[in-house]
């Protein structure tokens, strides 16, 4: 990495960092994005102040996203949870819709998370707002910066690993159905 510096004032007395190559670059993956939506923005926000170094503010963006996609990624979740825990699950997503609180939230789900998503046994909803709150109500802007990048990349694996479920998920019922159908059509030849 390259950076390029500019030393100015009285003998130099100040040193001012104008230009990096490669130059930081906020574009964001395709489904990423997709995921994101509207929350988008804020994620690019929060990387801004992640290259800034403002990292209050990168826990600050990162956590409002957590807090606003939370009910949209509770309720893709459902087509995760096994059949054995479907009810539990329609019957604590209802009660989220109730609280606005996302601690709240995630408490009452917290249980039912697929194992794919519990890596370790650990419920990343709870550790990211966990994390995200105490760094903006506690941390210095030093401390969060050193997190940031971090809470940034266990986001991106829980939104992308929900995203790869679904795709499976609807991947795998379209094969079925393609199967069922041949069946099908193949039991409707031998009877004429």
């Amino acid at each position: 990495m390259y950076f390029v510096l500019f030393f100015g004032g009285r003998e130099d007395s100040f040193v001012m960092k104008v230009g990096q190559l490669p130059a930081w670059d906020i574009s964001v993956d395709q489904n990423l994005a997709k995921m994101l939506g509207d929350h988008l923005a804020l994620y690019k926000h929060g990387l801004i102040c992640e290259s800034q170094g403002y990292g209050i503010g990168a826990h600050a963006y990162y956590r409002r996203i957590v807090e606003t996609v939370i009910d949209q990624l509770l309720a893709e979740l459902e087509q995760l949870v096994g059949e054995d825990d479907k009810e539990k699950y329609k019957e604590a997503l209802e009660q989220t819709k109730k609280t606005k609180v996302a601690q709240e939230k995630i408490a009452l789900v917290k249980d039912l998370l697929p194992a794919s998503l519990r890596p370790g046994g650990t419920n990343p909803l709870g550790v990211l707002h966990h994390e995200l709150s105490l760094g903006i109500h506690d941390e210095t802007d030093d401390e969060c910066l050193e997190t940031a990048e971090t809470i940034r990349t266990s986001l991106i694996f829980l939104v992308k690993n929900v995203m790869q479920a679904q795709a499976e998920a609807r991947q795998f019922t379209d094969s079925m159905k393609k199967l069922l159908d041949k069946k099908s059509q193949k039991k409707k030849r031998e009877e004429e």
